[in-house]
């Protein structure tokens, strides 16, 4: 008897894996393309950080002439990036610092989408399984219905609306089977995932249901501020850069001359400054560009940051008002529901009511139950939308 459940077990093969909401953010983490972008645009900027610290490199010159001495060796060292070297690696700092803010908005954005799918589909699974257990219920009146017809306790018409919500009820579950495996696509396709089989879900529509927010935080919290004000102080300090740029900052000049023929023996030493002759232009007009841009940028931070304010108390009042619909659906409406269909079965299979009051008892139980797994989804989708805000996809509520 053992080999055969051995057999048996061995034919079933392995079953589904079990993904659980931690699992699914890290899945996405490790294998969508948006997590690797995110690090590759840091990287970036860190080399931008690095190329503007850099010393430029002198030029070296030779020439042959006809006049003597006929051999020159020459280098010239420019010494202008001595005086916009702060200003400009101050300024790639502040690049960094807006794209580790762009980084957060994109994994952030990535855990909303992945939260989403993944209560999308717990809710869905949800929907699905009240279905069949409605479909269940209904095969059981119908039966019902069946053997007090059979026993002239009812009339036709009474049984015929309970087989009609039977047949009702294969439609309604074919809708939710639709609807489950949309869901589950959606959710393979947030988190990478790439064997034949979906996983199967371990979690609760109102997971983090009883946690509080955590305090109002500043708007400057917001990772989109954060950029912002990078972006400004950037700006600003492009603008320093390019003032002192203006200022004439010499190169310094050496080297050697030689193949005298009047001193054979002798090499002639080269050492000068080359100075910037701000004849054409004095780069007034690279001032005004640098100046008006950091207006622009400063003038579109407070833009930002009064945005970011709307949108942290919005989230706070949508996240407090779905946790409260969420709890009195889950804790009152759907009991309630529940309650009130099986005395209402149990009245209609003592004889007690007709057909009537137990498939309103169906449908409201129905409804109620569906309009719950909504208010717990319009929950976590909240839960999504803030920590997506904030830049905390992978933290707690009030973290």
């Amino acid at each position: 008897m053992l080999a055969v459940l051995l057999a048996a077990a061995a034919a079933q093969g392995p079953g589904p894996v079990t993904l659980t909401l931690d699992d699914a953010l890290e899945r996405a983490r490790a294998g969508r393309g948006r997590a690797a972008q995110a690090a590759a645009g840091v990287a970036e900027a860190r080399a931008g950080e690095r190329l503007a610290g850099q010393v430029p490199n002198p030029l070296v010159s030779f020439e042959h002439t006809g006049d003597t001495p006929h051999q020159h060796l020459l280098f010239e060292q420019p010494l202008a990036w001595l005086a916009t070297r702060g200003a400009e690696r101050g300024a790639a700092a502040a690049i960094v610092r807006r794209a580790r803010a762009d980084s957060a908005l994109v994994l952030a954005e990535l855990g909303r989408e992945v939260r989403v799918a993944f209560f999308g589909a717990l809710g869905a699974a949800e929907s699905l399984r009240l279905v069949e257990e409605q479909v269940g219920l209904s095969d059981s009146l119908a039966r019902i219905a069946r053997r007090r017809l059979d026993a002239g306790d009812i009339s036709r018409l009474e049984y015929d609306q309970a087989a009609q919500e039977a047949r009702r009820g294969r439609q309604l579950l074919s809708a939710a089977r639709e609807r489950a495996r949309s869901a589950d696509a959606a959710l393979v396709r947030a988190i990478g995932w790439t064997d034949a089989t979906p996983p199967a879900l371990r979690g609760t529509l109102d997971q983090e249901l009883e946690r509080d927010p955590g305090a109002a935080l500043a708007a400057d919290s917001v990772p989109a501020v954060r950029g912002a004000v990078a972006d400004s102080i950037a700006a600003q300090l492009g603008l320093r850069s390019i003032r002192r740029g203006r200022l004439p900052i010499p190169s310094l000049t050496g080297g050697t001359e030689w193949d005298d023929p009047g001193g054979p023996s002798k090499a002639l030493g080269v050492i000068g400054l080359a100075v910037p002759l701000p004849f054409w232009n004095v780069g007034g007009a690279q001032v005004a560009i640098a100046s008006a841009r950091a207006q622009q940028a400063a003038a579109e931070t407070r833009e930002v940051r009064l945005e970011a304010e709307r949108a942290v108390a919005e989230a706070r009042v949508r996240l407090a008002e779905s946790a409260g619909r969420a709890r009195f659906a889950r804790d009152s409406l759907i009991p309630a529901a529940r309650e009130l269909r099986e005395r209402a079965v149990t009245a209609y299979r003592a004889g007690e009511t007709g057909v009537l009051p137990v498939l309103d008892a169906l449908r409201g139980e129905r409804e109620v139950v569906l309009a719950g797994v909504e208010d717990l989804l319009a929950f976590q989708v909240a839960v999504a939308e803030w920590r997506a805000l904030l830049g905390r996809a992978w933290c707690a509520i009030g973290g």
